[in-house]
């Protein structure tokens, strides 16, 4: 059994918990990792959100309050409540108008993760979150709980050294999709380039009717996300101009997501080539994959005595990663060769 706190309990949690409810059902995820431990090993123990319309809510019930879009497909049975966190940064800007905050005061989160042994914290909190994020590192550490870095913001950079000391695993930053747009994109890029096109330029517009969708429209919160989807893709395109990040929002797809992504070179003799892709999936879903391995990898690494931020891990399933690999194969080589050591 691995125990879960959950820090924001917005769409990606609420596709997560679903997922997880299946899995105890007997449904299959697709594309998840063979380990020791199997998702339906997961248990849901803590969450926090500093939204009224969710805190003090069973978890069950939360998940499918506004503004979550995702759809619902199962009953999740839980009775977990879901407790106020510290708001800190977490209702800056457009989020001010879209969070309705909770009166209540704030939980002792550090109390809470120690009373319910959380094995690992999971940070699903929007994107510019950063005081939020490392408050929740902080209490990680002090509770002795391991942590994922859903978010763009640099935790695992900056605590890595802090949870090996503390024998602790810390695994971010900013979550790669299980099939989004920027994994899809750095793929084909690696394609080519192993066919021996020389890749001049390429761009990726992604369009979503979700709430980080929405916040992403702030241009600070453009930025970071741009700046860290270009850099990974830039890092397998060998100096090609690569231009990445969420452009726009449109309430009424909620939470489908629309990529394109175009992408130019040079083949032969230097003739040229252009590709479009549209590729249109569930948001939050593209992180329910993703988030059970790391879930479950957290809990083999403690239990193995690693620590910190484990690069092998991080190299594959996340954009922003303390150290990068050069391509999506040598980050595959590598976790393969990781998970062989924690299972042989």
């Amino acid at each position: 059994m691995v125990k879960v706190a959950l820090i924001g309990v917005g769409n990606v949690a609420s596709a997560l918990v679903q997922a997880i409810e299946l899995a105890k059902n007997g449904k299959e995820i697709y594309g998840i990792l063979d380990l020791p431990i199997k998702p339906y090993d997961i248990d849901v123990v803590a969450a926090f959100d500093i939204d009224k319309r969710k805190v003090n809510r069973k978890l069950r019930e939360a998940i499918f309050i506004k503004p979550n879009v995702v759809d619902k497909y199962v009953d999740v049975r839980s009775d977990v409540i879901v407790m106020r966190g510290p708001t800190l940064d977490g209702r800056v800007g457009v989020l001010s108008n879209i969070i309705e905050e909770s009166e209540e005061e704030p939980v002792n989160v550090v109390d809470i993760l120690k009373k319910e042994k959380v094995d690992v914290v999971l940070n699903l909190l929007p994107t510019g979150a950063v005081n939020a994020s490392s408050f929740y590192a902080k209490a990680s550490l002090e509770a002795g709980s391991s942590l994922i870095n859903s978010t763009p913001s640099p935790t695992a950079k900056e605590f890595k050294d802090q949870f090996k000391e503390k024998g602790l695993v810390i695994l971010g930053d900013d979550l790669l999709s299980q099939i989004g747009g920027t994994i899809t994109h750095a793929g084909i890029i690696e394609f080519l380039k192993n066919r021996g096109v020389r890749v001049l330029k390429s761009y990726q517009i992604d369009i979503a009717g979700s709430t980080e969708a929405l916040v992403t429209l702030e241009d600070w919160r453009k930025d970071l996300k741009k700046s860290i989807k270009s850099s990974l893709i830039s890092s397998y395109a060998n100096g090609a101009e690569v231009v990445a990040g969420t452009s726009d929002y449109v309430e009424f797809l909620k939470d489908r997501r629309v990529s394109y992504m175009v992408i130019e070179g040079l083949y032969g003799i230097g003739i040229p080539v252009r590709i479009d892709i549209s590729l249109k999936t569930y948001d939050s879903f593209n992180a329910v994959a993703p988030l059970m391995d790391l879930i479950r990898i957290a809990k083999l690494l403690t239990q193995r005595g690693y620590s910190g931020a484990v690069k092998e891990v991080c190299y594959y399933y996340f954009k922003d990663p303390p150290e990068k690999v050069k391509s999506i194969m040598d980050a595959k080589k590598s976790l393969d060769s990781l998970l062989n050591k924690l299972l042989g």
